[in-house]
């Protein structure tokens, strides 16, 4: 079974999982712990060592929302085989792992698949409209 945490500054993984599941009309089965601007971040430490401990059976994937932030930096000493982080974290790729995780995927297929709806997820529309121009 695959296990799934966001990390984000503030509210923003509560959020994305708060819309997520009005997308989807269910209630979802993922974590969330927002860092605290105000905290060291040794709290977040000890929560998310604490999950990973309660999860050490299970492959765990770590969302957070920014490469090089304070949650994905706290979270670089927990990459293990069973343990992947995915940084950038938006709605298209929230979904993607909602709809792929019980597929038949490896673990690192299934990271690979979610990187890939969160690149595709993101778009210029005026690519698509063609180039407008002012009268």
């Amino acid at each position: 079974m695959i296990k799934s945490l966001v990390i984000t500054h503030g509210k923003l993984g509560e959020e994305l999982i708060r819309v997520s599941e009005k997308i989807l009309e269910k209630k979802l089965d993922i974590d969330c712990m927002g860092f605290d601007w105000q905290e060291d971040g040794s709290g977040i430490i000890n929560k998310l060592e604490a999950y990973l401990n309660k999860n050490k059976k299970h492959q765990v994937i770590i969302f957070t929302d920014m490469f090089g932030g304070s949650p994905s930096n706290i979270c670089l000493r927990y990459i293990n085989p069973n343990v992947e982080v995915i940084t950038g974290i938006n709605l298209p790729g929230m979904l993607k792992y909602l709809t792929y995780k019980n597929k038949n995927l490896s673990f690192k297929e299934l990271v690979k698949t979610i990187k890939n709806g969160m690149i595709e997820g993101i778009n210029i529309i005026g690519e698509y409209l063609g180039e407008k121009k002012n009268d």
